[in-house]
């Protein structure tokens, strides 16, 4: 798919562009400088053609910190893989800053298509003049204001004569595994990430929280593709705007992963992965359990895992796997793990086997009877895969308390090899 590379100074308003783009917000947008720090994809049309766009962290030359040094690292690899790249400048100054010089003497180094738009031209007369930016060498630059959606035609229209005609399968046709890393803040999420694509495609810092966006990115491993969504850390607890928006997002690659890899650090189990796992309960995931840094673990091993089943012992139908992210330990046992998993969630089950299984499982461990009522079951079907949702229909859903229908769910998931995949019954009462 033909890809373009949102790039400029920061808060020269890519995240906004990008965001109208793709006609959804999936980039954070902040009045602060810096918000984004990886690139993120999206996919968006430009009047028949479906097109990659890229929305990268913002440039500074100047950068000191670790962190805006990486920014720029990253910014390099997300030119380096597009065909066209949109030069973004706040128009709203008048004269050409050294950053934005500096910006065009990477992009001509790259000898990448670029097209010129200065942006916040939404206020008649505020916008530098055109023929200001003549010398940079990228032609006449386009006027638009990506907030008020002025002019954004003729980017558009800019864009279009850009693309070739020859149209790719794109990885998100594909359907592919979605798989979401989920952990709290430094657990080493974007550390496995990075080891598993064999280069730094997420920032990564000693400073807990360094990734603020979801980050997609195709992973093969032995012939097989898979979609992982790399997210920020989800923290307990009252959050300030910014974090509290960033949560959000990573709750929002949870709910849209096949699969979840929930990581953990062994040398620090708390509440707070209890928390995530409450969560991960709540929204039906299916999943799997990654113990890292095997590397660090100094004291009893049976210690550790014991902490783990008591912690998390409401998920324990997920498959554990001990992992060193930054030896790259295990890796391997990650992928055979999410096939297992993967093919787990997609295993068809004749509905009339599925309801012997359960007429069959309640005759040899009934529920207590109610008074003289005893249970009547009219319906069973199954709702969806993934999750595993069952509906059965009874008389009187009384019958079916918490513990029993736990039962019956760990019966189901050892008959049919359902590791890793939440199941849940939808008790209904016939109507009368």
């Amino acid at each position: 798919m033909f890809r373009i590379a949102i790039v400029g100074r920061p808060n020269s308003g890519k995240s906004t562009l990008f965001n109208k783009l793709i006609r959804e917000s999936k980039a954070t947008t902040f009045e602060l400088p810096g918000t984004t720090r990886d690139y993120i994809y999206g996919e968006g049309m430009v009047y028949d053609k479906k097109i990659s766009f890229l929305d990268t962290g913002g440039i500074s030359f100047d950068a000191k910190t670790d962190i805006s040094k990486k920014i720029n690292l990253q910014v390099e690899i997300a030119i380096d893989m597009s065909d066209l790249i949109i030069f973004l400048i706040d128009g709203s100054y008048n004269n050409i800053s050294d950053e934005d010089r500096k910006i065009t003497k990477l992009l001509h180094k790259k000898k990448k298509e670029v097209i010129l738009a200065l942006n916040k031209c939404d206020i008649k007369d505020s916008c530098s003049e055109t023929y200001l930016y003549l010398e940079l060498g990228f032609g006449e630059p386009i006027k638009i204001s990506s907030l008020k959606n002025i002019d954004l035609e003729n980017l558009l229209n800019e864009i279009y004569k850009r693309i070739p005609e020859e149209k790719e399968v794109t990885f998100f046709e594909k359907n592919l595994p979605k798989i979401a890393i989920i952990g709290k803040p430094n657990t080493g999420k974007s550390t496995l990430l990075n080891s598993i694509l064999g280069y730094e495609r997420s920032i990564v810092s000693k400073e807990p929280g360094t990734t603020r966006d979801v980050i997609e990115h195709i992973v093969k491993f032995k012939d097989k593709e898979y979609l992982f969504l790399d997210t920020p850390g989800i923290k307990k607890g009252l959050l300030k705007d910014l974090d509290f928006y960033i949560s959000l997002r990573a709750l929002k690659a949870l709910k849209e992963s096949d699969i979840v890899l929930f990581l953990i650090s062994c040398d620090n189990i708390s509440r707070t992965d209890e928390h995530l796992m409450s969560l991960l309960l709540k929204n039906r995931k299916s999943g799997i359990i990654i113990i890292n840094k095997l590397d660090l673990i100094k004291e009893d091993l049976d210690k550790i895992l014991n902490e783990i089943s008591y912690r998390l012992n409401e998920i324990l139908f997920y498959p554990q796997v001990m992992i060193s992210a930054l030896k790259k330990i295990n890796l391997n046992l990650i992928f055979k793990l999410i096939d297992i998993v993967y093919e787990n969630i997609n295993k068809n089950i004749s509905e009339n086997k599925l309801k012997e299984s359960i007429y069959k499982i309640i005759n040899n461990h009934s529920p207590p009877k109610k008074g003289k009522k005893d249970l009547k079951i009219y319906d069973i079907k199954e709702l969806s895969k993934n999750p595993r949702l069952i509906e059965i229909v009874v008389n009187d859903k009384e019958f079916f308390k918490k513990d029993y229908i736990r039962y019956i769910i760990n019966k189901i998931r050892e008959e049919y090899k359902l590791k890793g995949v939440f199941i849940d019954f939808i008790i209904r009462e016939k109507e009368r």
